[in-house]
C-alpha cells in the first residue's frame, strides 16, 4: 500500500513537471537573446532537480532504501541475473573504474565531435527536435552543461531507480516495471516530437540495461550525463568553432 501511494504521488509530480513542457519549449525557441535563454535553462534545471531528484530522495527515505543509490535493490536482482550480471550487489564502487569511464567517454565524445563536425556541411543535424536546446555561444554553454549533468542525476534516480522500485510493488514483475518506466521516460520528451520520444525510449532502455548489468546507478548516471554533454555541449561547441566565418 505504501509503494502504491508513493507511486501515485511520484506520477502526480511527474505530471506537474511535464504539463507545460510544450509551451515552455515554444517560449524557449522564441527567445531572441541569451539572457532569456539562460533564464529558462535555470528554470528547467531547478524544476528537474526538485521534481525528479527531490521526489526520489524523499520516497527512498520513506522506504528506508537510500542505500539503493549505491547498491542494486533486492527487487532488481532477479532481472539483473537474467541479463548476465555477475555481481549486481557489488558492495563497493570501483572509483578508478568510474573515473576511467567518465574520462574515456568525454575523450571519445570530443573525438567524435571533431570527426562529425568536419564531415557535415551544416552547423547542426538532429533527428529529434533538440537543436533549439543547443547553446549558441559561450555564455549559454555553461548552463547547457549543467542542464546535461542535472538530467543525468535527476532522471536516472527517478526513471531507473525510483519508478521501477515503486512499480514492482504494484505490478510484481521487474521486467514489466522497467518497461513501464522506460516508456514513461520516452513520453516525457514528447516536446521533442515523435522521433524524440522514440529515440529517448531506446536510450532509456539501453540505460536500464546498463544499470541492471553493472549494478551501479552511479555508472549509469555518468553514462547519461556524458551522452547529454556530448549532444548538447561538446558537439555544438565544435560545430560552432569549425563553422566560424574566417576573416
Amino acid at each position: 500500500m505504501l509503494k502504491f501511494l508513493l507511486l501515485l504521488v511520484s506520477l502526480a509530480v511527474l505530471w506537474w513537471f511535464v504539463r507545460n513542457d510544450a509551451s515552455e519549449y515554444a517560449e524557449f525557441k522564441r527567445q531572441p537573446d541569451t539572457a532569456g535563454r539562460q533564464r529558462l535553462y535555470r528554470v528547467w534545471i531547478l524544476k528537474s532537480f526538485l521534481a525528479l531528484f527531490g521526489t526520489s530522495m524523499v520516497c527512498l527515505l520513506i522506504l528506508r532504501q537510500l542505500h539503493a543509490l549505491l547498491y542494486l535493490p533486492d527487487e532488481f536482482i532477479p532481472l539483473a541475473a537474467r541479463l548476465g550480471a555477475d555481481m549486481p550487489t557489488t558492495a563497493a564502487l570501483d572509483k578508478e573504474f568510474l573515473a576511467g569511464c567518465a574520462v574515456g567517454a568525454m575523450l571519445v565524445g570530443i573525438l567524435l565531435g571533431v570527426l562529425i563536425a568536419k564531415r557535415m556541411k551544416t552547423s547542426h543535424a538532429t533527428l529529434a527536435d533538440i537543436e533549439p536546446l543547443m547553446p549558441r555561444n559561450g555564455a549559454e554553454t555553461g548552463w547547457a552543461a549543467l542542464l546535461s549533468i542535472n538530467a543525468g542525476v535527476s532522471e536516472e534516480c527517478f526513471f531507473r531507480l525510483l519508478l521501477p522500485l515503486l512499480l514492482i510493488g504494484v505490478l510484481h514483475n521487474p521486467l514489466l516495471a522497467f518497461i513501464s518506466a522506460t516508456i514513461l521516460f520516452g513520453l516525457v520528451h514528447i516536446y521533442q516530437g515523435v522521433v524524440g520520444v522514440v529515440l529517448t525510449t531506446l536510450v532509456g532502455a539501453a540505460l536500464a540495461g546498463l544499470y541492471l548489468w553493472t549494478g551501479s546507478l552511479l555508472i549509469t548516471i555518468a553514462a547519461h550525463a556524458a551522452l547529454d554533454l556530448f549532444g548538447l555541449v561538446v558537439r555544438p561547441t565544435f560545430m560552432r568553432l569549425l563553422h566560424r566565418p574566417t576573416a
